[in-house]
């Protein structure tokens, strides 16, 4: 079979797009945008800059002044000014009376920093606090403490995102093994056989199923194949949030005949009434599908 090719014109539209999600856009549509630029390594010095003068208006905004040092420290180079971003975001963390802990947790997790060992008190405190939602994150951060205590909450995250009582833990559960990516084989065997056991009625098949589709290493192209068809077939009734959800999915895994189905989504194609073309919810969608495009076009064979 002949390999597929992204064209040209989509990727400069998919590039085109994201620049201008990035300028036009406000809070956490601005920060998906950016970050997408600074995995996709384009213009960081663009990036830089736009977010130095976010710094300079919303460095006290609760919440968003997390995501500005998170794509502050992404588009750093001096490891001493880098360690300067990640450092006010492990303060809002240890200050337990900061409104945006949860935020600061997450971020910590996604920059693979443990806030152990700095904050022990507010870290043992945000493990059993009244948040689930905290909980969680805090225990995603806390993995980056030692390889042990990353396995060991790696075997927590499986069992949670299958059979947690709350279906947002389980959800978030799915997410961290996603963005984690670290199972074994017979690990993936396992988790992939009970993520297409989930039933459609919870809500949760398809964020089990995107896990199980992007932490495959091999082995059973098959089942991973099944994966893929399941959680891209009713992709025209998708919400806004589904549709990123996927779309960040496709970038990890995805091959270049999913590009389709993305390019829908950056032209606000069947949305089915779903959201506004205009919102900034489309927006984050549009930012989400290019970003894949992009990806999955640096992965095409040269």
């Amino acid at each position: 079979m002949q390999p597929c090719k992204i064209q040209d014109p989509l990727k400069e539209q998919a590039s085109t797009e994201l620049h201008a999600v990035l300028k036009n856009h406000t809070m956490w549509v601005k920060v998906h945008a950016a970050e997408y630029l600074v995995w996709l390594h384009k213009d960081m010095d663009d990036v830089e800059k736009v977010y130095q003068e976010e710094y300079r208006q919303y460095q006290n905004e609760p919440k968003y002044r997390i995501g500005i040092s998170r794509v502050l420290y992404q588009t750093e180079t001096d490891p001493a000014k880098k360690k300067a971003w990640l450092n006010q975001v492990l303060h809002v963390f240890g200050d337990t009376t900061s409104p945006d802990r949860i935020h600061a947790a997450e971020t910590l997790a996604k920059l693979k920093t443990s806030p152990a060992t700095l904050y022990p008190q507010a870290t043992d405190a945000s493990l059993n606090d009244t948040s689930r939602i905290l909980q969680t994150y805090t225990l995603w951060a806390t993995s980056y403490t030692s390889k042990e205590t990353e396995e060991k909450n790696k075997h927590t995250f499986i069992r949670m995102a299958f059979e947690d009582p709350d279906p947002v833990i389980r959800k978030i559960s799915a997410y961290v093994l996603l963005k984690s990516k670290d199972l074994t084989p017979e690990e993936w065997k396992s988790f992939a056989a009970k993520a297409l056991e989930e039933p459609a009625s919870g809500g949760l098949r398809n964020n089990l199923l995107q896990a199980a589709f992007v932490t495959y290493t091999g082995g059973d192209e098959t089942t991973h194949q099944k994966i893929k068809t399941e959680i891209t077939s009713n992709w025209k009734q998708f919400t806004s949030g589904e549709r990123i959800e996927l779309a960040q999915a496709l970038a990890e895994k995805g091959r270049c005949e999913d590009v389709a189905i993305l390019a829908a989504f950056l032209n606000n194609e069947e949305r089915n009434h779903l959201y506004d073309a205009q919102s900034p919810a489309a927006a984050d969608v549009r930012a989400a599908a290019a970003y894949a495009i992009l990806k999955i076009a640096g992965r095409e064979p040269k």
